[in-house]
């Protein structure tokens, strides 16, 4: 007997779906194809506008940079839910910004960290407390500098994936890649 693989997820942005490979002749998991919007609910009528990446969260939870919408939304796989997490207004609750762009996603199961090129900084969500921060950088200062937290800046980050070690995210930027330790500390790996 065999089992059949899990899906592997992925992002759609053009089409504002986020996808499913190997599990349905249909691709689109949650969203509806080439319709974009906000709208939390069962999966296959839920709307994104623009999703450009998404990260595991746990077992069944799946969380999707839904850029278009300025927002963070979840996804559980097992309820088959689409919800909103973080939206601009939750941003502006912490730091004076005009526009949320999430663009990258990782999580370590504990923290998610999120890149906002829009503002030049990467934020962070714990998923036990609820609570959202500014992990690193100053919103609307770019620059190239490494440091602790607020005295980092960055240049348009976009991506965020998890350091092999498990000890940070590898953040991507324009002008290369930088190592944010979970206190925020910002270091420039080599170029």
């Amino acid at each position: 007997m065999t089992t059949a693989a899990a899906p592997r997820y992925y992002c759609d942005a053009a089409e504002h779906f986020v996808g499913a490979s190997g599990v349905e002749a249909d691709p689109v998991y949650a969203g509806s194809r080439g319709a974009s919007g906000r709208v939390d609910g069962p999966r296959r009528k839920a709307r994104f506008h623009g999703p450009r990446a998404l990260t595991e969260a746990g077992v069944s939870l799946l969380l999707v940079a839904d850029t278009g919408n300025g927002a963070v939304r979840s996804i559980d796989t097992r309820a088959g839910v689409v919800n909103t997490v973080i939206t601009l207004e939750d941003i502006c609750s912490i730091e004076h910004v005009q526009e949320f762009t999430p663009s990258g996603l990782a999580c370590d199961g504990e923290l998610l960290v999120i890149a906002d090129p829009r503002n030049h900084v990467v934020w962070s969500y714990d998923l036990r407390s609820f609570r959202l921060a500014l992990l690193a950088g100053s919103p609307g200062a770019h620059g190239d500098v490494d440091g602790a937290a607020g005295q980092a800046r960055f240049w348009l980050p976009i991506g965020v994936s998890l350091a092999s070690d498990g000890r940070g995210f590898i953040v991507s930027e324009a002008r290369g890649h930088r190592l944010v330790s979970r206190s925020g500390d910002v270091r420039t790996l080599g170029r």
